[in-house]
């Protein structure tokens, strides 16, 4: 017993002994004194020569000693103690280029790569040796030469894809996502999160887009490369290039324009929406019996809204023309659940671009009618029908559908919606602290824009209803607002006018300049407007409304005067000096977008 217990005191100072000696090295390694740290390590490896840290940091300590022989002696039987282990052979380099003697380096790497011919199981192992030591170039030659000696073009893929990347070779990605791809077209989307690393420079793009037309040459029959080749030119922002190809591809397949619908979509995502209306009118022109002949006219409905609604053209003539699509498209289809959106995206042109009111009313009424609408799309036209009685003075007719909307989709976006605008509505009716009690409880909604909006128009409220204050000031502004929601636009600003004389130096001066503002972009009075924003964000940078301003003014420049460097500018100041802004995501993309086309 005694025996035993004196064995296992022993064991453990060895234990302690061998811990402590382990933390000091460390320490003096940490501290740079590497002699000390040396001995100690040395001794350690001695130990446990199966040891990666301890190996390391020996090293390490004899490269800052500059301690070669050592060194060298030490890799040397680390290798003759684990010959099949490729750490220690590429370090017998290693070491030698740390003396600047690249050519035995070098010899000893080739070599290395060379052995694998006879055993290539080890080939990931010495790859991946190379790498640690930062030698990616032989990391690929020993993937490579494998690849070749084993006569299978199709090993090691992957690797070689993420250390072309690595290294930034972009020819040999290409040439192996090419590769990739003859022999598996399920490979496709992966390439692709490869290629899209390449689209920095013309030359790279030029030469994928050159592979693709010699592989579709040497390979008719791998359809993968049609679609490679027009998404070369989608992620070029070429978008006319791609539907010339999208086009050619298509006739040459008989595809029945598939393509072209895809391309739409892509296209109007990056606000291209006259490409987008070639590729939807080329499907159209197929026929009524093609496959996407009913999708391609609703989507050319679609693309010419968005036309409208995003401010690229809203001229009266450009609506009339649209309008008249719309009312043929359902004349023609009729109107049923797969057409309601289309009504209701009429029922929208009506009311806010030709201020037919009537003719709103009569079309959103008529959707809860139609079998087979979903509950919610009837919501959402209630909601629409409701702006719709607004705006032709029918208050309550206008709280009634927002309160139903409210009471059927309660804590959902849409119901908080309905929420807003019905506190909105009593903001306008001068129900000033009703209003704010619902909007601050649309503070925390699950919506950011609900949110941001409620936020901003229950502080509004409460800095012009305070107890040293009358609410006539707000009445009246209210009154404007609400005039400028139904489009009586010259009775809003004689309003508006009247205020510095009515109540001179008042705490609304930022919210008259951004009303006014708007109202000069509904009359298209642009150079108005600007000059209005431009005071806001001048005068008032700080308050709420400044991000608004901005990103109001970036799209003035944007879309009606086309100015793309001074709206890239605009953008740029929204996205740098408003990080918070929920206008900053849209920013960006434009900003991104016209940066592309400028060049910049």
């Amino acid at each position: 017993m005694r025996i035993w217990c004196v064995l296992i005191v022993f064991l453990s100072f060895r234990a302690f002994a061998q811990v402590n000696d382990e933390e000091l090295a460390a320490e003096f390694l940490n501290n740079k004194e590497f002699e000390k740290a040396a001995v100690l390590y040395e001794k350690l490896l001695k130990k446990d020569n199966a040891s990666p840290y301890y190996y390391i940091n020996l090293l390490t300590c004899y490269i800052e000693l500059k301690s070669w022989s050592d060194a060298e002696k030490m890799i040397k039987k680390q290798v003759k103690n684990f010959p099949d282990n490729y750490f220690f052979r590429v370090d017998q380099g290693y070491i030698l280029q740390k003396q600047n003697k690249n050519d035995d380096a070098s010899e000893i790497y080739n070599n290395l790569i060379k052995s694998l011919e006879k055993y290539p199981s080890g080939t990931v192992q010495l790859a991946t040796a190379f790498l640690r030591r930062d030698l990616p170039d032989y990391a690929i030659s020993t993937y490579i030469n494998t690849r070749k000696y084993l006569k299978n073009e199709q090993l090691y893929s992957e690797n070689l894809l993420d250390l072309f990347v690595l290294t930034g070779k972009s020819k040999e990605l290409i040439d192996e996502c090419i590769k990739i791809l003859v022999f598996n077209n399920q490979y496709f989307e992966k390439s692709k999160e490869y290629l899209i690393k390449i689209f920095d420079k013309k030359t790279d793009i030029d030469y994928l887009k050159q592979k693709c037309i010699e592989t579709v040459s040497k390979h008719p029959e791998k359809k993968v490369f049609d679609d490679l080749f027009i998404w070369t030119f989608i992620q070029s922002r070429d978008f006319a290039g791609a539907y010339r190809q999208s086009v050619a591809i298509d006739k040459r397949e008989k595809g029945e324009g598939y393509r072209l619908l895809d391309l739409a979509q892509i296209c109007l995502s990056n606000y291209d929406y006259e490409t987008a209306v070639k590729c939807l009118k080329y499907i159209i022109a197929l026929g009524e019996n093609g496959s996407f002949f009913v999708n391609a006219s609703y989507g050319l409905l679609e693309t010419k809204y968005m036309v409208i609604t995003s401010g690229n053209n809203d001229s009266s003539n450009y609506v009339s023309k649209c309008i008249n699509e719309y009312n043929d498209f359902l004349k023609r289809f009729g109107k049923n659940s797969n057409t309601s959106k289309s009504i209701k995206q009429l029922a929208d042109l009506y009311m806010f671009y030709q201020y037919d009111i009537a003719k709103a009313i009569t079309l959103l009424e008529e959707i809860s009618s139609i079998p087979g609408v979903s509950a919610r799309f009837v919501s959402e036209s209630k909601l629409q029908l409701a702006d719709a009685y607004l705006i032709s003075g029918d208050i309550w007719e206008a709280q009634l559908l927002y309160s139903q909307v409210d009471k059927d989709f309660k804590e959902d976006p849409l119901g908080q919606e309905a929420k807003f605008r019905n506190a909105r509505l009593s903001y306008f009716n001068g129900d000033f602290e009703w209003a704010k009690e619902q909007l601050d409880i649309l503070k925390t909604a699950t919506s950011q824009l609900i949110a941001n909006d409620a936020l901003e128009l229950s502080l509004m409220i409460q800095e012009n209803t305070g107890l040293d204050s009358t609410t006539d000031a707000l009445e009246q502004f209210a009154k404007a607002d609400l005039l400028i929601f139904q489009n009586n636009l010259d009775k809003a600003l004689e309003i508006l006018n009247l205020f510095p004389f009515t109540f001179p130096h008042h705490d609304l001066e930022d919210d008259i300049l951004f009303a006014k503002a708007r109202i000069m972009e509904k009359k298209k009075d642009f150079s108005m407007a600007i000059k209005l924003y431009e005071s806001l964000i001048t005068l008032f940078g700080d308050d709420i409304f400044a991000d608004n301003a901005i990103y109001n003014l970036a799209k003035i420049y944007d879309f009606k005067l086309k100015d793309k460097k001074k709206a890239k500018e605009t953008y740029e100041k929204l996205i740098f000096n408003y990080t918070s802004s929920l206008f900053t995501v849209e920013a960006r993309k434009r900003q991104k977008i016209l940066s592309e086309e400028l060049g910049s």
